[in-house]
């Protein structure tokens, strides 16, 4: 067998392989990637940047997955905002059913950290399930829920956590909160307090104008938002049954 021919073959099974790596994800799921590469990720629970502060149970890597039909429809909504110089940004997707446990059994654990009141300054952990910020059977399960947020690429969003300062709850002004390179919704990013309610009175015009931009811009696209979390969207309809299968880097 000459040279060439054994560069073909590799190419050739090469290619099965990543073709197979690719089409490893449940029927119906996509990496977001994949379908826009436009819109800004930042998957919370894949790091240590989040409530829990580590990682969640069967978050493998920092990628979006969602249902095929809620990736089209987000690229639809990217695509209406990229002309007002605006991003998504995706903070969650997908969410294996064990990630759901996981933050049951952290609810449980008897410990309220600092960490913990950052996001969580009013309500003890373990009311927040009973409350409805937290499910134990999670709509992200099904692949048809997010949040997220909206970025506005004129602004300086360079600001990163600084691990030697100490930050403000998610309440705080902007300023004094963990930075999300975001615009400025009241709020941060899965802040369990009435002032993250989507039509919270307390937040200021700008804000409030901010979560309307958001809202509209994602019913635009046929996404319903969740009363008690300015940053989570659902598609009606195109759920089904919760699934478990880890979040695992996206290739080629």
């Amino acid at each position: 067998m000459d040279v060439v021919k054994s560069i073909r073959i590799a190419m050739a099974l090469l290619a099965i392989s990543s073709t197979a790596f690719a089409q490893s994800l449940p029927g119906g799921f996509v990496y977001l990637r994949d379908v826009d590469s436009s819109i800004i990720q930042d998957i919370r629970y894949a790091s240590s940047n989040n409530f829990i502060g580590r990682p969640l149970a069967g978050y493998g890597a920092d990628e979006c997955v969602v249902k095929r039909e809620v990736g089209l429809r987000l690229k639809a909504v990217q695509q209406d905002l990229s002309a007002q110089n605006l991003s998504l940004k995706m903070f969650d997707c997908y969410r294996p059913a064990r990630a759901s446990l996981d933050m049951v059994k952290w609810s449980q654990n008897g410990h309220e950290t600092s960490a913990d009141r950052r996001y969580n300054p009013r309500i003890p952990k373990t009311e927040l399930f009973r409350l409805g910020y937290i499910a134990s059977r999670s709509q992200h399960s099904t692949g048809a829920a997010l949040d997220l947020t909206l970025v506005d690429l004129r602004a300086d969003n360079s600001a990163r956590i600084d691990p030697a300062k100490s930050y403000a709850d998610c309440t705080a002004p902007v300023e004094a909160r963990l930075p999300e390179g975001s615009v400025d919704m009241g709020t941060g990013y899965d802040c369990t307090d009435a002032k993250g309610h989507t039509a919270a009175p307390s937040i200021d015009p700008d804000q409030r104008a901010w979560r309307k931009r958001l809202v509209t811009a994602m019913a635009k696209q046929g996404f319903v938002n969740y009363s008690k979390e300015w940053w989570h969207f659902s598609l009606p309809g195109a759920g089904g049954a919760a699934y478990d299968f880890p979040i695992q880097p996206r290739r080629n």
